[in-house]
């Protein structure tokens, strides 16, 4: 299925809205999608996590055209993580075979919006997004961001609360040291940390961007720059799978901590250096044991809807971590532990020889599975998950905090070997099940949700009905 829709006012729930002129001609959004949407091709790409909590989310780049969805679109499952590819062409204009293509690059996230004569054209870090409510007849909600301006509201009541309705998501700048985005519930919207509008010939869009972390990307090899053509030296010379996990080339790790869990700020911080000799550090990483005696290492505070990092380099890369949430400010009580990454330098050519952790980027996800809560500033203790990702490195990395510090295949991806997989398990050239569910419980923040263990499954949710208030639209559904 897919809407097309010129929005003259916009849909809301019971709760305040803005209200739009009309929206730029010609935006798909489609509510089915592909399983993979990059295949073989060459581009770089954001990996999406969907936190949504019910059926799945769907995004599409805005010009493809209503009849592609089922293969131009990417349908995401709760609680799985899928490649976004950021296919670029010349002038942000035609988006198929006879369209001149560029090798897209770390530096096309963001969206970019051009127009000539109200004629719009969109760069392929902008995405519509629909995420199922579950509910039957089908409802899905698009991104919106709470509060008017670029000013952003705490929300202690969802049906009190005022949202502006986002034309666009973006898969932001920001991304480019995780390489990751979320998408995650507010009210009967998916989230949107900050937003950027435009007007102009009565024409509104607005651009919501989604959830992401900060900091700088690191990679095993340099980015190339833009524009470059598919068939240049440039694009030749770089493999699809460096292309992904291209960076500036000096050696580091990065910890990330995502705050979709109150509406509130967070103060994260992980823990210390492992202390003594180079032989006891060894131990230390061996062991897999964290330092959690020593001073622990300040991340930063950690608005909702958003992601803060902290670095190490040298020996200190590999040293075992945990990552840990405080109750708000950095003197108050740590609510949440996450289990312990031990980073590992796995066996692809790429990283065999360095240190643990070179290049790599971890994250923890703290989030709340009461999905279609009302008041977002606050989390019941038995609702409150973790979720692991880190960046592609080059696949799609999600699962526990032991499966994705061992840079290696995991469940699911391809292998020639047993040594491949961090199961050590290969069948039939596929990953076999064991590490997904490896790791301590992480003290103070609960198990891992089953759905992350085992990287399927749905959790269940309560549906906030829609209600329409003074719509005027034209529709089509294919």
């Amino acid at each position: 299925m897919m809407c097309s829709l010129r929005v003259l006012l916009v849909v809301c729930v019971t709760s305040p809205c803005s209200v739009l002129a009309a929206e730029p001609a010609g935006i798909t959004r489609c509510q089915t999608g592909a399983a993979d949407i990059l295949g073989v091709r060459k581009a770089a790409a954001v990996q999406v996590c969907n936190l949504f909590g019910s059926g799945p989310c769907v995004l599409n780049h805005p010009a493809i055209a209503s009849a592609d969805c089922g293969t131009q679109a990417l349908s995401i499952a709760h609680g799985e993580c899928k490649l976004y590819p950021i296919f670029e062409y010349a002038d942000n204009a035609v988006r198929d075979s006879t369209g001149v293509e560029h090798m897209s690059t770390v530096s096309d996230f963001g969206c970019d919006v051009s127009s000539s004569n109200s004629v719009y054209t969109y760069s392929g870090s902008c995405v519509s997004v629909q995420c199922s409510l579950g509910d039957t007849p089908a409802t899905f909600a698009g991104p919106a961001f709470s509060g008017t301006g670029n000013t952003r509201a705490a929300i202690a009541d969802t049906a009190a609360a005022t949202f502006t309705a986002n034309t666009l998501a973006s898969l932001p700048q920001g991304a480019d040291q995780l390489k990751t985005a979320f998408l995650t519930r507010t009210g009967a919207y998916v989230g949107t940390y900050s937003m950027s509008s435009s007007s102009s010939n009565s024409i509104d869009y607005s651009i919501g961007q989604l959830p992401t972390s900060d900091g700088t990307n690191y990679g095993p090899v340099a980015c190339p720059s833009t524009n470059n053509l598919m068939d240049s030296t440039a694009a030749t010379g770089m493999t699809k799978e460096n292309l992904r996990m291209c960076g500036s080339t000096g050696k580091w790790v990065y910890y990330n901590a995502i705050n979709l869990l109150m509406d509130k700020d967070m103060y994260a911080k992980y823990s210390a250096n492992n202390a003594g000799s180079v032989a006891e550090n060894e131990e230390f990483h061996a062991a897999g044991t964290a330092n959690v005696a020593g001073t622990k290492v300040n991340i930063n505070n950690v608005p909702f809807l958003a992601g803060r990092s902290q670095y190490s380099s040298g020996v200190a890369m590999d040293d075992p971590r945990k990552v840990y949430l405080h109750d708000g400010a950095a003197s108050t009580a740590v609510l949440m532990t996450s289990d312990t990454f031990v980073a590992k330098p796995g066996n692809k050519a790429t990283f065999t020889g360095e240190v643990g952790g070179t290049w790599r980027s971890f994250g923890v996800v703290f989030y709340c599975n009461l999905y279609a809560r009302t008041d977002l500033t606050t989390c019941p203790e038995a609702a409150r998950q973790m979720f692991y990702v880190c960046d592609p490195n080059p696949n799609a990395c999600y699962g526990t905090a032991t499966a994705i510090g061992s840079n290696l295949a995991l469940l699911g991806q391809a292998c020639t070997d047993n040594a491949d997989c961090c199961s050590n398990s290969c069948s039939s050239s596929v990953c076999g099940a064991g590490c997904e569910t490896a790791g301590d419980s992480g003290a103070g923040g609960g198990p891992v949700n089953a759905a992350v263990r085992s990287m399927t499954g749905l959790l269940s949710h309560e549906v906030v009905q829609f209600i329409a208030i003074a719509m005027m639209v034209t529709v089509q559904l294919a």
